[in-house]
């Protein structure tokens, strides 16, 4: 690490671009202002940054140069010589707020934490963002979620956003979790770091995977949280992994006897709802609140809400994260006709301002070229009646996160990605993987299936907890930290034994 660029960095970020070159044809790395976020990130004012260029499709002898953002959290106390880099999920979340969430998290209390902005994501260049995507979500809470007016407003709005693209010279085949690990792996050696230790988060596992398969030099280590195995990575899993987090809010609904007095049957309830709303929608007029009990943001106006089966189903999954234990409540509150606390949840979803959106032209990248054309027509269907069968077709034929993918994909038109993208990761790089009890979006099944082919991985499941548990949970990081420090040491995991679900009706386990 002795005289590396990135020690130089770390000394002045004034030090000269030509430190940082490498020879022709190859990444390279020049340091430069942190990029000027939508929101303010408190992290960035102490933060050194700095711009890494790739090619924008390495296929492709005559790409063009792309350049990605790369941020870098110095250590509070100074005592791992090998830094981490932190993997954003999505596919293509922006990856600049996340420094505030690695600062209070305190990732940085000993290394260094070093995040890039993955290709395509908000703040590259070129950026990703589809604005015509994203302003469909309000008008989506609107109509029936799977109609045919959310099917043609929400296609019609991704062929928009491709169009533009292609018009402006961007080659949408460069956009994937291939070309997404190799710059990573350009980026340790652009920065002269012989070993680095890898956070991968959510999506970011998917991308951690392929990385630690593909490029196992320089990886001291590899930390998954809410882990999305990139063999198992379709559009139809989430409604296999949506069954497994709520089936384990409900079974700790059950042991808990004062709950299951109570809510004896909470997914029963869930799918009457279902059923009664997809037949019938509850339409109503009401005051976006995502969580029941806050008070409306600032300035929010009621808006028209159609609320039908499918939209009870998808926020079902969705706000395990942020209802975890209360969910059995607010269902049963429904069924007993109070449905203007679901109502306003889900016109939230829709009308909760983001001025840091995801980029779609990554997510569809990914799933366009890995995911869709590895299962076959009807995967979504099937998985979901396989995992929900008291729900109608009609709220299954849709995946709960990613929805009218298969038209989309049509649409975007990107090569399928080579089998290898999907094999198994074997290696035996040191790999602690984090779940939480209650995840229903990347379950802790999925993240036990992404443990068990890597020798002597560690898991840890947090009961409790929902997805993305890192922040939320003293306990993982206090694992993680020894992990980090030992790698090849078994982490001390005793603290997970002593956590307890939340009494129902209480926030999630924090």
């Amino acid at each position: 690490m002795k005289g590396s660029p990135y020690r130089s960095l770390l000394a002045s970020v004034a030090t000269t671009a030509a430190l940082f070159a490498l020879p022709a044809g190859a990444a390279t790395f020049e340091p430069g202002e942190c990029p000027k976020t939508n929101d303010s990130v408190a992290a960035l004012a102490q933060a050194r940054c700095g711009w890494l260029t790739v090619p924008e499709n390495r296929t492709k002898a005559d790409s063009l140069p792309i350049r990605l953002p790369v941020v870098i959290l110095a250590a509070r106390a100074r005592q791992g010589a090998d830094p981490i880099v932190y993997m954003e999920g999505g596919p293509g979340g922006p990856v600049l707020p996340s420094a505030d969430v690695m600062v209070a998290a305190n990732i940085n209390a000993t290394r260094d934490v070093i995040m890039l902005g993955q290709r395509g994501s908000l703040y590259a260049r070129p950026s990703l963002i589809c604005p015509e995507v994203d302003g469909t979500n309000a008008p989506m809470v609107g109509v029936m979620r799977n109609g045919p007016e959310a099917r043609q407003l929400y296609v019609d709005a991704n062929e928009a956003c491709r169009k533009r693209l292609v018009a402006q010279g961007v080659d949408l085949g460069g956009y994937n979790t291939t070309e997404s690990a190799t710059d990573f792996a350009e980026l340790r050696q652009a920065l002269g770091i012989a070993e680095w230790n890898v956070l991968g988060v959510s999506y970011g596992t998917d991308l951690a995977l392929t990385y630690m398969r593909q490029h196992p030099e320089g990886v001291r280590s590899v930390t998954l949280d809410s882990v999305l195995p990139n063999f198992m990575a379709t559009i139809a899993v989430f409604w296999t992994m949506q069954r497994e987090g709520l089936d384990a809010i409900f079974a700790s609904c059950a042991a808990d006897p004062a709950c299951h007095v109570r809510y004896p049957d909470p997914m029963g309830t869930l799918a009457a709802l279902v059923r009664k709303y997809e037949a019938t929608p509850y339409r109503k007029r009401v005051a976006p609140v995502l969580v029941p009990g806050d008070k409306p943001e600032a300035g929010a106006e009621p808006v028209d809400v159609v609320v039908d089966g499918a939209a009870i189903a998808y926020w079902a999954g969705g706000v395990s994260e942020l209802f975890g234990s209360r969910l059995p409540t607010l269902l049963y509150d429904a069924a007993g006709g109070r449905m203007d606390d679901v109502a306003a949840s889900i016109a939230a979803i829709g009308f909760t301002h983001t001025t840091e959106p995801l980029s779609f032209g990554l997510l569809n990248g990914v799933v366009c070229s890995e995911w869709a054309p590895y299962e076959p027509a009807d995967s979504v269907l099937a998985a979901g009646r396989k995992a929900f069968p008291g729900y109608p077709d009609s709220v299954l034929s849709q995946s709960p996160q990613f929805p009218f993918m298969k038209d989309i994909c049509k649409a975007w038109k990107v090569a399928r990605a080579p089998a290898s993208q999907r094999e198994v990761t074997r290696n035996a790089i040191p790999t602690l993987v984090i779940a939480g009890s209650f995840d229903a979006l990347t379950s802790a099944h999925a993240a036990a299936e992404a443990a068990k082919p890597i020798p002597g991985s560690t898991l840890i499941v947090l009961p409790g907890s929902g997805h993305y548990v890192l922040p939320k949970s003293e306990c993982a990081r206090k694992v993680m930290a020894a992990f980090i420090a030992e790698p090849r040491q078994k982490p001390d995991v005793s603290c997970v034994a002593d956590l307890k679900v939340p009494a129902f009706g209480d926030p999630p386990n924090r």
